[in-house]
């Protein structure tokens, strides 16, 4: 072997070294989710008293309990939430369910999550939580994107969100 070819490959196996320490570097730097910060999962179906299916401000449907006219979900407008419940003789507000669909940036998502508990809150639920969707009709099972508790059945404000 001629001083050139010992050459490069000391040069190749640096190289390789040099590539396997910055691999084991930026391994060392990703973050997996820790017991602290898991992402929590909803299994309280049993227990909501209500179940809205968020798509849009235009397309909002109570699915629990269901409100619809022969067979097809009714539309919610976000301003008749309280008068539809009402409607449906939801006497108990202990826990109000929200599942939106994946496609909201961050700051889209938390003016949602404010708006609902702000909505919902309004409405005397003592407690609601909102969902990602499963992309499937069960909740249980769902990420929890917020989970807020009004004490003593007071009403969010904006500044508490």
């Amino acid at each position: 072997m001629t001083l050139v070819q010992e050459q490069i490959i000391m040069k190749t196996v640096q190289t390789l070294g040099l590539f396997a320490l910055v691999g084991a570097l930026l391994s060392g730097c990703a973050s997996t989710p820790s017991a602290g910060h898991a992402a929590r999962h909803f299994h309280e179906a049993k227990a909501a008293n209500v179940v809205l299916q968020f798509s849009s401000w235009d397309y909002t449907f109570l699915t629990q309990p269901r409100y619809d006219d022969n067979g097809f979900l009714l539309p919610v407008a976000r301003g008749k939430v309280g008068e539809v419940l009402d409607q449906m003789h939801v006497q108990k507000r202990d826990l109000a369910v929200v599942v939106l669909g994946w496609n909201y940036n961050p700051e889209q998502l938390a003016q949602l999550v404010a708006e609902w508990k702000m909505i919902l809150g309004g409405c005397g639920f003592q407690r609601v939580v909102v969902l990602k969707s499963s992309g499937n009709k069960q909740i249980d099972g769902s990420l929890v994107i917020d989970d807020a508790t009004f004490s003593g059945g007071s009403t969010p404000s904006i500044t508490q969100l």
